[in-house]
């Protein structure tokens, strides 16, 4: 892999991890389209930690809060969820939302990640999340109050939803998002409580594949995995700054226009 191509895919995964038009999707297309080789599981380890270092990065005030309040109210009430505080209970949200993922990941994400790997199998899922995004909005305009928060119930229902990132093309930021929306999160709020709900699975998956993957670092080429992993982690940032404010004032159906169009285009490339 040369340089270029280190950058452009770090930009890829930097872009498409936090908007959510799906990075897994993006990652299996441009190689094919461009004829470049398949990326080496090293290198998608070097891009995932680069997104899991720029989430931190983006949320670090938020991960501190969060950490020390917890631990606070859990020395101090233990089960007694009642006394505890809101950055407390947003750490038990995001601990409960990742569960669904973490348990289906584990037990299917290979399986999952090898077989659809086609460019049809990611035009299809395109569409499925576009849907997604859709029916999101939808339920979301005939909403007349939207709220800043959701139940411990309604977290796990969103958790379901980030399992459908499993699958390429339907988007981790888009489902979580939509999923939020759906159960009655602003859109804001929706956006903030995907992308930290997606810190631990981030996370948890550039571990795991640098565990997986340690023994070839040695053989690896240094400088692609350097500037991939300089390229996604600065383009990562301005991704997520980016979208918090694009949500504010903007819907989504921008990114459902876009997905549909890929969809499209990739459909006609298969059959051609």
């Amino acid at each position: 892999m040369s340089i270029i191509q280190a950058i452009i895919l770090g930009a890829v995964q930097g872009i498409t991890e936090f908007l959510p038009i799906s990075s897994s999707a993006h990652l299996i297309i441009f190689p094919k389209l461009f004829g470049w080789e398949e990326q080496k599981l090293v290198f998608d380890t070097t891009l995932h930690l680069a997104t899991a270092l720029a989430l931190i990065i983006c949320f670090w005030k938020d991960i501190v809060s969060i950490v020390k309040s917890f631990f606070k109210d859990v020395l101090k009430y233990k089960t007694n969820l009642t006394h505890y505080s809101s950055d407390s209970i947003l750490g038990l949200k995001i601990i409960v939302g990742s569960i669904p993922v973490g348990l289906v990941g584990l037990i299917f994400g290979d399986l999952v990640e090898n077989f659809f790997r086609s460019i049809l199998s990611v035009a299809i899922f395109l569409l499925l999340g576009s849907l997604l995004m859709y029916i999101a909005e939808k339920k979301h305009k005939k909403r007349l109050i939207v709220k800043d928060e959701i139940s411990l119930a309604k977290s796990f229902k969103v958790g379901l939803f980030q399992v459908l990132a499993l699958l390429p093309g339907v988007s981790r930021s888009g489902a979580t998002l939509s999923g939020g929306m759906i159960f009655g999160l602003s859109r804001k709020e929706a956006t903030r409580f995907s992308f930290l709900l997606s810190i631990p699975v981030v996370l948890f998956a550039g571990v795991s594949q640098l565990i997986s993957s340690f023994d070839y670092f040695n053989m690896a080429d240094f400088a692609p995995m350097f500037f991939g992993f300089v390229s996604s982690f600065i383009v990562g940032i301005f991704a997520i700054r980016f979208m918090l404010k694009f949500v504010k004032d903007n819907k989504l159906y921008s990114f459902v226009f876009y997905r549909v169009g890929l969809a499209v285009f990739l459909i006609i490339l298969s059959f051609i």
